[in-house]
This record gives structure tokens, sequence and C-alpha cells, in this order.
């Protein structure tokens, strides 16, 4: 089964490679430089799956993340971020993200797990988070 996926990541080296691997399965792929126009085409476009650069999660009118989750149907949020922004990435995904994918990518493949993965943790109705400060625990 193809999917509708919409890339918003200005990161054009990343973006040709989503669209090479996406499009080598069969799934249909749209890119969106800017998340105002993003959310517009997810409202009118419906996608499976919205891929999002994990820092532009709030840049618009609203949290990015909160806006694409109140869309119905609700497409799976896959975050990707540099290994060097894996903070904010991890803090993205916490508000809202299915799945969260490091850049670069070393293989196609790992956009596919990815892929799966977050179309998975969707379906999931609560996200067990992990909590802030650590945890005491008696023995």
């Amino acid at each position: 089964m193809s999917l509708k996926v919409l890339i918003v990541d200005p990161d054009w080296h990343f973006l040709a490679q989503a669209r090479n691997a996406l499009e080598a399965r069969g799934d249909i792929t749209v890119h969106e430089a800017r998340p105002d126009q993003a959310v517009r085409r997810a409202e009118h476009w419906c996608p499976d799956l919205v891929i999002i650069n994990a820092e532009l999660r709030d840049c618009c009118d609203g949290d990015l993340l909160e806006r694409l989750g109140r869309l119905s149907p609700r497409p799976a949020i896959l975050l990707t971020a540099g290994v060097d922004q894996f903070a904010k990435a991890w803090r993205a995904w916490q508000r809202g993200g299915d799945e969260l994918l490091l850049k670069p990518l070393m293989h196609p493949g790992e956009l596919h797990v990815a892929v799966l993965h977050a179309r998975e943790n969707m379906l999931v109705p609560h996200r067990l988070l992990i909590p802030a400060q650590p945890v005491a625990v008696s023995a």
C-alpha cells in the first residue's frame, strides 16, 4: 500500500534521499518549505505521514505538531534532526512526534523503518513519557 507523505524539511540533501527512498517503494511525496503552508497542504491533501524537521515544530502560528495533531484523520508524524540537535529533537518528540529519525541517513532502509515505527506509534493511545527528573527508587 502506498503512502501519501508530506515532507517539511529545509535540508535539500535529506529531501532528495527521502524522496528517492519513499518513491522507490511507491509512495507519493510532496515537499513544503514553510510550516504554515505545510499545515494548509495537510488539511486539504490528508497525508498518511508528515516528516518534519524538529527545529520547525514551533515556528508557525501555534505549535506545528499541535496543529497537525488536530487534523482528522491525524497523520503519523516523523521528526528529523541532525545528531547535534538531539536535545531539541527529543523535546519535539515528547510534544507530539510519533518517531524520531537522526540524520544523516546511512542507508535508505533507516527511513523505511522509521516510517513503520511512526505509523505504529501513532496508533498507541498514550505515550509513556520519561520523567524529566530522576525517580528515586528505594531498596
